[in-house]
């Protein structure tokens, strides 16, 4: 594998405020409590799914903020727990939700990026706030940022799995990964370290991944804007072939998504491990309107 070499602004300064373009659909309100969780031993067993499926899940239609430690740093993170339409026992997918870099209200993805409320099923989703970092050059400023060449975030990604798998009925099988710039950049980085883990990628905005070793075939959905000058779509285009390769299928065997002419799906990928990719023109770094929609519906077809 290859790690990205010309990516070299992670969209400092970006925020959701910066990058909204999207009119995503309102969530009704949602109470708001904050939940603490013990330092996790990494040597105990995560408890199965079926150990919690048997009782009442917690908080069900609000917002909870939890907190976490991972690589011996406290982090917090929103979940979104559904409402309506959950059965009980049901194991429920997780979706995480990551912000772009400067963002420190994780929260406002749920509205502005909107892929919460379009997956045609029950979902845990996920909020998780980045911690401030400069880039592993020691460039870009000390802001909130995914950490794409080091552990600490990996380590935060396992945190969180595991201690929603105490408290929810999850299924491990049906975890998503999705988020904007900085988010997307570590949305490519979790897909390639922890393909075991994710069912499926989508990003905006955000190409890579980042390391020399990834594990396997994901599923990817990625976007990107031919005029963007915080990333550069050359990177996207790296991005598309690599997932396309990863995903043994053949680099040039494209063909146009109806009803969208600007993106194309990769009709050689096995049926389980797609690969679409979507490139605008006039949008820049953010978010285009069809993108919220058209993750949500990659994902709810990866739940068939």
């Amino acid at each position: 594998m290859r790690a990205l070499s010309s990516i070299v602004v992670l969209c400092a300064g970006c925020s959701a405020s910066d990058a909204l373009s999207v009119a995503a659909p309102a969530h009704p309100a949602a109470a708001t409590t904050e939940t603490t969780t013990p330092e996790p031993d990494r040597g105990a067993p995560i408890p199965a799914s079926s150990d919690v499926c048997a009782v009442s899940p917690k908080n069900v239609g609000s917002v909870v903020k939890r907190t976490t430690t991972a690589a011996g740093k406290p982090r917090t993170y929103q979940l979104s727990v559904p409402g309506g339409g959950a059965k009980p026992g049901q194991p429920l997918p997780i979706v995480l939700v990551l912000h772009g870099a400067s963002d420190t209200a994780p929260l406002k993805m749920r509205d502005w990026f909107g892929v919460e409320g379009r997956i045609a099923a029950p979902v845990l989703a996920v909020y998780p706030q980045a911690l401030e970092r400069t880039r592993s050059d020691g460039t870009g400023g000390k802001v909130t940022r995914w950490d794409l060449s080091g552990d600490e975030d990996l380590a935060f990604f396992d945190a969180m799995l595991a201690d929603l798998a105490r408290d929810y009925c999850v299924d491990r099988a049906h975890v998503f990964v999705t988020g904007f710039s900085s988010g997307g950049n570590f949305s490519q980085q979790l897909a390639c370290l922890r393909p075991k883990d994710v069912k499926g990628m989508a990003v905006v905005a955000g190409p890579g991944p980042f390391s020399d070793g990834c594990g396997g075939a994901v599923p990817a959905w990625m976007t990107h804007d031919a005029n963007d000058d915080t990333l550069p779509v050359s990177d996207a285009r790296d991005s598309r072939d690599f997932w396309a390769a990863e995903n043994g299928c053949t680099k040039s065997a494209w063909a146009p998504v109806a009803g969208r002419p600007e993106c194309q799906r990769n009709t050689s990928c096995p049926a389980d491990e797609p690969v679409v990719y979507c490139e605008t023109t006039g949008v820049g770094h953010a978010v285009p309107g069809y993108a919220p929609p058209a993750i949500g519906a990659f994902f709810t077809g990866l739940l068939k």
